[in-house]
């Protein structure tokens, strides 16, 4: 009887210290962290909920995107912009590399409750659209439990959406048996009705270590920014720190913002006539040398899993009362005609999206038209100098609006 007494008694108190160092790593995160994470794009920062709490502003509008949410020392990102959180409207950043539309619409739903602004920016990639879709690797990658958790305890998700988001992710994850059967078991406690009780206790206690871990992940990745995941951390990103003097989002001179995104474009393209940054020119003809030279002919964004995926985003936002801008990002013309990827291809896309867009009333940035104009873009796929200044005003417009 001692000994099942003192077993109970340290299983509470290690129950207790972990809620206890929970709560202090959340306190950290939604205290003297919070204007950091703002514009952040550490992995890290998207494990936890509790990392996007400047949401609760509404001054602040979510963003979604991927890999071009990343500052490249662009002036004209927002990050640099809207004062890098000392401003009266900020972008809330969510998204890294491979981040796609299934991942964002649970992403969306865990976060609404936060989001004292129901708007939402999302930022599309052409190159999600390829025939297979994102990769079950990909997808598994950016499948964060925290973020999971969250989604299925929201009451505003229908059943019916909840029941085909878990289809897809099972289909996904079917390469990563371990996330599959958290999913599985969230499936039989939310949906099914088959309960189990030692499933339910073993799904709470692991959410306590897994919400502690992920806070104490993005703590950490603040605190020592060079310990970040997938070499994220750059030592430019980190020496930009808020504006000294509070930016005035009203009063930003956007003729002269796209000014400088094309002189500091032309400043940075000057070895290739594909209006590629030099760096990543010189990165992209060492990986694929000039062997890229119509290899791209058979290849195309006409048919895909990804549009239903981006579906099933549409509707979630829908459920949630979250009014969305879709942004449709180019592809660089030049260095798509060199690859013989199809123009009509290309077109076609661009009006999947537009059909996607109307079907589900959403609004639409549409830069489809700008293929080919110069420092748009940065390199083959990626907003550029230009393209965030364009899209910087347009995002802005949005949180306007009424």
């Amino acid at each position: 009887m001692k000994r099942a007494t003192a077993a109970l008694l340290a299983l509470v108190l290690a129950l207790g210290c972990i809620w206890g160092s929970g709560r202090y790593f959340r306190g950290q995160l939604e205290g003297s962290l919070q204007r950091q994470l703002i514009y952040d794009t550490s992995l890290e920062k998207n494990y936890s909920p509790n990392a996007f709490s400047a949401l609760r502003d509404e001054s602040s509008l979510l963003v979604l995107g991927s890999s071009e949410l990343t500052l490249h020392e662009e002036s004209t990102h927002p990050q640099l912009v809207f004062g890098s959180g000392n401003s009266d409207f900020n972008t809330v950043l969510l998204g890294v590399p491979g981040t796609q539309s299934l991942n964002q619409a649970i992403n969306l739903a865990a976060l609404s409750d936060q989001m004292a602004n129901k708007k939402a920016v999302f930022i599309l990639s052409p190159q999600w659209f390829y025939k297979p879709g994102v990769y079950p690797e990909t997808f598994a990658s950016r499948f964060y439990l925290q973020m999971f958790d969250a989604f299925m305890k929201n009451e505003r998700v229908t059943d019916e959406t909840k029941r085909k988001i878990l289809r897809r992710c099972k289909e996904l994850l079917v390469k990563d048996p371990e996330r599959k059967k958290q999913v599985e078991t969230y499936e039989k406690i939310y949906l099914t009705g088959d309960l189990d009780p030692l499933d339910y206790l073993q799904l709470g206690v692991g959410n306590l270590f897994s919400g502690l871990q992920s806070d104490y992940n993005v703590w950490r990745t603040q605190t020592y920014p060079h310990q970040q995941a997938e070499h994220r951390y750059t030592p430019f990103i980190a020496s930009v720190k808020p504006s000294e003097t509070t930016v005035h989002a009203g009063e930003i001179d956007w003729a002269a913002l796209r000014q400088q995104g094309e002189e500091q474009g032309k400043s940075l393209c000057t070895n290739n006539s594909f209006y590629i940054e030099d760096k990543y020119y010189q990165q992209l003809i060492r990986a694929r040398g000039y062997t890229a030279r119509n290899s791209e002919r058979d290849s195309s964004f006409k048919v895909s899993p990804e549009y239903d995926d981006l579906r099933l985003f549409l509707q979630v936002a829908k459920e949630l009362g979250i009014e969305i801008m879709l942004v449709s990002v180019p592809v660089n013309g030049y260095w798509y005609d060199y690859t013989g990827f199809p123009q009509e291809d290309r077109k076609q896309y661009y009006q999947n999206i537009r059909n996607i867009a109307e079907q589900n009333g959403v609004q639409l940035a549409d830069y489809s038209d700008r293929e080919y104009e110069p420092y748009f873009l940065r390199d083959i796929m990626h907003l550029g100098w230009k393209g965030w200044a364009y899209l910087d005003e347009q995002i802005y417009q949005f949180y306007q609006a009424d």
